[in-house]
């Protein structure tokens, strides 16, 4: 079987309802939509890069639809530029995506609006729809959209709401985590507060959004929930494991049986002993791999396929070595170590264990953004660990 290691795409999320979403042992996207289905009414969402904020998010925009709530997944980072974001290209992107999502029943002139706009996407400006635009305005001269963000945006939503099964919105946003920190980032914050009564929002926000009272700038009383980063090493990381290689299973087409040896049954005993061997080794380097990213599926998923990559360079094999795996650690690890600057070896010893408010909040917030550090539940409270990666630049243990 020729494996297709490119489809790996270690930064690629799944969409809403796409298959081979596989639930981490949090249950993250379940509890998210529980909890908004139970009347929560803003939830704010953190986590380290790679964590699976994207994909979470667009399963608990899968499950909320059509339940209690019409539910709109707003990937504002695939159509804006974060960096010159404006609040009202905020809003202006969130009608845009509820017109988007209720496609033929979005009202003539709401329509009119977005296309003037240009917050429409590509594929819902079909040639019918461009048809039935020309028909309507046959000698419409395109102009510059003239509204407010935020009258669009209350337009689309009175739209959506009276599609909802009890008259309620969910927005899900996703992109913001990489607003960079200023007062333009507040701003756009701030504007989803805007939005009114009848919305329900679950928003990915940068992290400097997730301490003081930053969190208050879009809604009072807003609740944080990190996405956690599964726990991979020792018996409670076992869980943790399998959910990696089930990820990966699942991104190459395999069954996940396809890495238990205690699957393989054949006639011939000695070839059933090669077989068996041969898959028990690969299941200790991927379990191997799931220790060393930390519990973060992108990393994982990065070192497997710099695995593969480097076993098909250097002897052409379908297959990584475990000296294949050791040199892309090698590569991780080299990368955070230019992420590590004067100071931080210190600061990041003096927090370990604890729950991490003594460190300066400028550094904690640039190491929890870049996954230098991690912020586990453990029990009722959280502590601040280090990445696997990271540790032996501190002169601590690899993994367990």
């Amino acid at each position: 079987m020729s494996l297709n290691w490119r489809a790996l795409a270690p930064h690629r999320p799944l969409a809403p309802g796409e298959t081979g979403y596989v639930a981490p042992p949090s249950g993250f996207a379940e509890r998210i939509a529980r909890q908004v289905a139970a009347g929560t009414s803003t939830v704010l969402v953190t986590g380290p890069v790679g964590v699976g904020k994207s994909t979470e998010l667009a399963h608990a925009a899968t499950l909320l639809h059509g339940t209690t709530h019409f539910a709109c997944l707003v990937q504002i980072d695939r159509k804006e530029n974060l960096r010159q974001l404006t609040a009202e290209q905020t809003l202006l992107r969130i009608a845009g995506s509820l017109g988007e999502s209720i496609g033929p029943n979005v009202s003539r002139d709401l329509r009119a609006s977005l296309v003037e706009a240009g917050v429409i996407d590509q594929s819902f400006k079909s040639a019918a729809a461009a048809a039935s635009l020309k028909a309507m305005f046959p000698n419409a001269i395109p102009a510059p959209f003239r509204g407010s963000g935020r009258s669009l945006a209350r337009a689309a939503i009175g739209e959506v709401a009276r599609l909802a099964p009890e008259g309620r919105v969910a927005l899900l946003l996703d992109g913001l985590e990489k607003l960079p920190e200023g007062p333009k980032a507040m701003e756009v914050l701030a504007a989803l507060a805007e939005l009114g009564d009848e919305v329900d929002l679950v928003v990915v926000v940068p992290w400097f959004a997730a301490f003081g009272n930053s969190d208050e700038v879009i809604r009072p009383g807003a609740h944080i929930v990190p996405v956690p980063a599964c726990e991979v090493e020792g018996d409670p990381g076992e869980p943790g494991r399998r959910f990696l290689l089930d990820i990966l299973a699942h991104r190459l087409g395999l069954p996940s049986e396809y890495f238990d040896p205690g699957t393989i049954v054949g006639t011939i005993s000695t070839d059933i002993e090669r077989a068996r061997e041969d898959v028990t080794q690969r299941r200790a380097l991927i379990l191997d791999a799931a220790r060393w990213s930390g519990g973060l599926p992108r990393t994982f998923l990065q070192l497997i396929a710099d695995a593969a990559q480097y076993a098909q360079i250097r002897r052409g094999d379908e297959w990584p070595q475990m000296q294949d795996l050791a040199d892309a650690v090698a590569d991780q690890t080299d990368s955070y170590r230019r992420a590590l600057l004067p100071g931080d070896t210190k600061a990041i010893h003096q927090v370990l264990g604890s729950d991490g408010r003594e460190m300066a909040l400028d550094r904690k917030i640039r190491l929890l953004a870049r996954g230098i550090i991690l912020e586990r539940a453990r029990g009722s409270a959280w502590s601040i660990d280090v990445h696997p990666l990271v540790r032996p630049l501190l002169g601590l243990a690899g993994h367990a």
